[in-house]
């Protein structure tokens, strides 16, 4: 791949997303994970529905967020060192079998009495997950030449979202004939993205002293990567950038349904249809981050973005109509899209091969430790202070990452211009 990963002039927006596609090894790769992530959300309105029908109380809806967020908080760095020693393709293949054959366990679910089975489940997705994902967002720069970096992360990103329009569709349809088709539907979605991946042509990763690679503990491996993160300045910059962010962004999930009701009287489908909005957002966002990119540096584009998201949530905070709640939904939806498009380009055009794993799992992990911090403060705080105040916090808290990242990020881009070059 070329090695100039942040290019002054990347392609036509258009021109890059047929260049993407003609590029077989990523349209599998991008392919395989829609169709996971569409799986994905299956299994989740699949597993609320089955832990809704056996029981009442919260704690067995509260439990499996909990199963989900620990493995990663717990072992999220460990995921790293895995993707930077062993075969990054093979830890991809691996990962995903192991998830098709673990969700199938949900099908022992059948009382009350085996939740037990679906907290573990979820925990052993969750654990492997940690491994996979790394190595994905590693390969990724291996995989693309530099100018389409940007474009392949935000195509990246809108799959998701496009997981969360499509997957609940056919999650509905499937938990109303037969709910087992859901489970057995995810396995088959990780298992078609096993192999799909196992037709790719993915470079081995070269650790930089292979004679100690395997003489280092998995501690000594972890340290020597969260060192690498702390002795680069510019990198730990982007990293707390991030972090910032997605605490303002994460703190409006939890408070949006309550918030509509209020204000607006919103009901369950007015709520579903804002969500395809910020679906529809995202997808947009993924699309013209490339087209943007010919226009403004990355820093100024993730500045720019997440001050537009903090005023979209303020807007959503003070929406006096329904249409106010759709537009500004779908702006914070674009917004997202593009900002950590952006951020995913620096931090690895930041982060040699060698150790590019590792530093993918700090992001995770922050991402992770960030969205988990944000959901209970803004409980807290919806319960102590008025919604509409939360929302604007959160508004404050994503702009003033806006304006920091305009500055810090523009010496990131700039570094990560000469490394590239040497």
């Amino acid at each position: 791949m070329s090695e100039k990963l942040l290019p002054s002039r990347p392609a036509d927006q258009y021109l890059a997303l047929h260049e993407l596609f003609r590029n077989r090894d990523f349209k599998l790769l991008w392919i395989g994970q829609l169709l996971s992530q569409v799986g994905d959300q299956c299994l989740l309105i699949a597993a609320i529905t089955l832990i809704s029908n056996l029981s009442r109380s919260p704690l067995a809806l509260l439990i499996p967020a909990i199963s989900i967020a620990l493995p990663q908080l717990i072992f999220g760095l460990v995921g790293g060192v895995m993707a930077d020693r062993w075969n990054r393709k093979l830890v991809m293949i691996g990962s995903d079998v192991l998830r098709g054959l673990i969700v199938l366990c949900i099908l022992l679910v059948n009382n009350v009495q085996h939740l037990w089975i679906l907290y573990l489940t979820a925990a052993g997705l969750a654990l492997v997950g940690v491994f996979f994902y790394p190595a994905r967002n590693a390969v990724i720069p291996n995989l693309v030449p530099g100018e389409l970096l940007l474009a392949a992360n935000g195509l990246i990103q809108g799959s998701y979202i496009i997981a969360l329009i499509v997957g609940p569709a056919v999650a509905g349809v499937a938990v109303e004939l037969w709910m087992p088709a859901a489970i057995l539907f995810d396995s088959a979605t990780f298992l078609v993205s096993a192999i799909f991946i196992a037709v790719m042509n993915i470079p081995k990763t070269i650790p930089e002293q292979p004679h100690t690679a395997e003489e280092n503990s998995v501690w000594e491996d972890m340290k020597a990567g969260l060192n690498f993160i702390r002795q680069n300045q510019a990198l730990s910059q982007v990293l707390v950038v991030t972090a910032i962010a997605t605490l303002g962004i994460g703190a409006i999930v939890l408070l949006a349904i309550p918030h509509l009701k209020a204000r607006l009287g919103a009901s369950g489908l007015e709520y579903g249809i804002a969500m395809s909005m910020l679906g529809l957002g995202s997808v947009m966002g993924g699309l013209m981050v490339n087209r943007l990119s010919r226009r403004l540096s990355t820093s100024t584009i993730v500045g720019a973005m997440l001050v537009l998201a903090g005023a979209a949530i303020v807007a959503f905070a003070f929406a006096p109509n329904y249409t106010v709640v759709l537009v500004s939904v779908a702006v914070i939806g674009l917004c997202v899209v593009m900002a950590r498009g952006a951020l995913d380009t620096i931090t690895q055009a930041l982060s040699p091969n060698a150790v590019r794993g590792r530093v993918q799992s700090a992001v995770n992990l922050l991402v992770v430790a960030a969205t988990a911090m944000a959901e209970g403060l803004s409980a807290l705080l919806g319960s102590l202070i008025e919604v509409q105040t939360v929302f604007v916090t959160a508004g404050i808290v994503t702009g003033l990452a806006g304006v920091a990242a305009v500055f810090v990020l523009r010496g990131a881009a700039r570094l990560a211009r000469q490394i590239t070059a040497t």
